[in-house]
């Protein structure tokens, strides 16, 4: 905004002031107000009525005479708060918290509102009158167009950011009025009117309770304004809110009423303001222990506290909001109660005032960052949600299109309620669907059988319950199609699906719990490429293929267990060694062989394959799991895979092949339990074979009906003896 300044510094009756200042940032705005300034271009530089050019900006001056209680004083905060959203400058007059005229140091200070260029003397003054009349706090006695400021010393200079000009605040849209209207817009009585009945018809709507408070209103005009000039007044008003009320903007009374209220806290406090976040929030945030604040997306519940960040400050905007409008009405019912009410209704708008500047206070405050997690840390209490109830719909599957009933194949529209954390990358799609089947045929050979237990398996994964206690291992040398088939699967899962290394499934795995963290809420695991002479971990298989709860944890939360939703498909190139024996370990593996060699594969198949028919997996997944559903939760039979499992379990019966290679079996036999445990040791060393510790190799023993008893000759295992004829043919090899 341009203002002009003298040479001169409290020198009042000056009115030459030719020096032009572009005040656009605190520097340029200590300069002007160093000097006595106006705040419009006048002829010649001399500053008066007559000689009015334009103006970018209305000053307004702040002088607090209007209370000699502190309280009632209006601060540069009050400011802010009245005009929020609204940019302006506040410049500290020279009496500022100084003794002035006999009365009590006080703020005293300097507005200026930045305006769209204005050339209109009476327009420029109108806005002025406006002001004070609206906003009793500022002083009516310097509202003509040629009012200069003294300059001031080493000026102390803020300015307000916002978006809108004072004008808009003001401004009353008559551009509808007919002639007739114009003609009696004289004085300020008319604009007085036409002011109050544009505001108070949008405030109260076309009621009678607007027009009683326009009629009180113009029972305050000396003289009277006649009744047919006042008629028309509120026709053009009437008619100007026709065309406020169809705008999309316009908020109706009864709604802005209702708002209005809903963000207001019962009590000024930490905890009520954590109500009124929970109040409107509740379908956009929750927290939970396991992930801390989770975000509605309109999708999906997502992990963001910085998101939860932003619905707070948006709720305390909201609510700062509310009390600058409740600050504005009071301060005007208190100016409407000076002129026309009695005692104890100045009393009560007093009162009124008074409470709406500490509420106004209060939201201040809950607008400061510092207050941002205090508020929300308040609020986990409000909207917390259990983990268990986090996509605990076993047979909904969330996509971009909606969530799927796997039951039904229905799709549903998406609801916070379902609280899904998870969806698929990809919406389901027949597109491209013989390209995905032509894919299967490829890695299978054309077996149907295979193709079909891979589908029920791929629909099984979809659904958030373990019906199949069961660890896939899908093997076959490179370039036979296994990580096309999977990969492809995880991908199109999205969120669904996760990764573990292979390593967590070996008796090598490290940081076992931090792994298992990866399972809680997914339903695809996948793992790929064991190293040749890996052993298979018993103990960790049999919890990650397991309908038991898992404990686990995640770095920076406390522990937690939760109820495994997963399936688990390891596919490697070298079957991992299995060192156990016991039913338990093997009912949960499940071997699918891809032996076919692939001839000339493309290194970027899969990608053009999710590409053209990435839906068309997800569809062909979703009917797996219907299929699955429907055979009561269990795989069809499949002899490669049957064959597969039966061939792996014969190469890693170690205790049966030690028994074939170095002993004799019968009931008449026996062998001394350290003799047999020795010969063992030897013969696994000599075989590259995993050495077992005495009691695993016990516990073998008797898994396969061996008893061991103690006799005078010390442990000894019935049934079963060293083959000395062995024994002795290996001495002379």
């Amino acid at each position: 905004m341009k203002i002009y300044t003298s040479n001169l510094i409290g020198v009042e009756s000056n009115c030459v002031y030719p020096n032009e200042v572009n005040a656009v940032d605190v520097r340029s705005f200590e300069k002007a107000a160093s000097f006595d300034h106006v705040m419009a271009k006048y002829k010649n530089s001399y500053r008066s009525n007559d000689n009015f050019i334009e103006s970018e900006c209305v000053p307004m001056d702040i002088d607090n005479d209007h209370s000699e209680n502190p309280d009632d004083w209006i601060s540069a905060n009050d400011l802010k708060g009245i005009f929020y959203g609204v940019k302006f400058v506040i410049v500290y007059s020279r009496n500022h918290r100084k003794e002035k005229n006999g009365k009590a140091a006080r703020p005293r200070m300097h507005i200026y509102f930045p305006i769209p260029k204005i050339t209109n003397l009476a327009e420029y003054v109108g806005i002025k009158e406006s002001l004070a009349e609206t906003y009793t706090f500022f002083d009516g006695n310097a509202l003509d167009g040629a009012r200069f400021f003294f300059g001031v010393k080493n000026p102390a200079v803020e300015i307000v950011r916002g978006r809108k000009y004072i004008t808009e605040i003001l401004k009353d849209d008559f551009e509808d009025f007919d002639n007739s209207q114009d003609l009696i817009q004289q004085g300020s009585r008319n604009s007085t009117m036409n002011h109050f009945a544009g505001r108070v018809l949008i405030r109260y709507g076309k009621t009678d309770e607007a027009r009683e408070l326009f009629d009180k209103k113009a029972s305050l005009c000396s003289p009277p304004l006649e009744d047919e000039e006042l008629e028309q007044i509120w026709k053009s008003a009437c008619k100007f809110y026709k065309k406020v009320a169809a705008s999309e903007d316009y908020v109706p009374p009864e709604e802005y009423n209702e708002r209005y209220e809903e963000y207001k806290p019962e009590k000024l406090t930490d905890i009520a303001m954590a109500e009124i976040f929970t109040k409107h929030n509740k379908d956009k945030a929750i927290y939970t222990i396991s992930q801390g604040w989770l975000y509605w997306t309109g999708k999906k519940w997502e992990d963001s506290e910085l998101k939860v960040m932003s619905l707070y400050m948006e709720t305390a905007k909201k609510v700062l909001e509310n009390a600058s409008i409740e600050f504005k009405e009071t301060y005007q019912e208190l100016a409407d109660a000076e002129m026309m009410g009695n005692k104890e209704e100045k009393a009560q708008a007093k009162l009124k005032v008074n409470t709406a500047k500490a509420y106004l206070n209060f939201a201040k405050k809950m607008n400061d960052h510092g207050k941002v997690s205090g508020i929300l840390k308040l609020a986990k209490s409000l909207l917390e949600v259990k983990n268990e109830k986090l996509d605990a719909d076993a047979f909904i599957l969330n996509t971009p299109v909606g969530v799927i009933d796997l039951k039904t194949s229905e799709i549903k529209e998406h609801d916070p309620s379902y609280y899904c954390t998870k969806m698929t990358a990809l919406a389901p799609s027949k597109d491209n669907m013989d390209m995905w089947i032509d894919t299967l045929r490829d890695v299978t050979g054309g077996d149907d059988e295979f193709i079909n237990f891979l589908k029920f398996h791929a629909g099984s994964t979809l659904i958030g319950h373990v019906y199949e206690e069961a660890l896939l291992i899908a093997y076959g040398d490179g370039g036979n199609g296994k990580s096309t088939v999977f990969n492809s699967e995880a991908h199109v899962l999205g969120d669904y699906a996760g990764k573990i290394p292979a390593e967590s499934l070996t008796t090598r795995a490290k940081n076992v719990k931090v792994d298992l963290a990866e399972l809680c809420g997914k339903r695809f695991i996948l793992a790929s490429e064991t190293e040749e002479g890996q052993r298979l971990s018993s103990s960790m298989l049999k919890q990650i293929a397991s309908v038991d709860d898992i404990s686990a944890e995640r770095k920076y939360y406390a522990p937690f267990s939760f109820t495994p939703t997963h399936s688990t498909i390891l596919y490697t190139n070298h079957l991992p060694k299995v060192g156990s024996n016991d039913r338990g370990t093997w009912r949960r593996i499940v071997v699918a062989p891809f032996s076919v060699a692939i001839k000339n594969p493309k290194t970027d198949y899969i990608d053009k394959l999710l590409e053209k028919a990435g839906g068309a997996i997800l569809q062909w997944m979703i009917e797996g799991a219907k299929e699955y559903i429907d055979a009561g939760f269990k795989y069809p039979k499949c002899n490669v895979v049957d064959d597969a499992k039966r061939s792996y379990k014969e190469e890693n019966d170690w205790i049966n092949h030690f028994i074939s290679d170095k002993c004799i079996k019968g009931t008449n036999y026996k062998e001394m339990s350290a003799r047999l445990y020795q010969v063992y040791r030897e013969w696994a060393g000599s075989n590259g074979e995993y050495i077992r510790n005495n009691r695993d190799f016990s516990r073998a023993l008797i898994a396969e009906g061996y008893e061991k008893k103690r006799t005078n000759r010390g442990i000894e295992w019935g049934g079963i003896s060293i083959n000395d004829l062995m024994e002795s043919e290996d001495d002379f090899l």
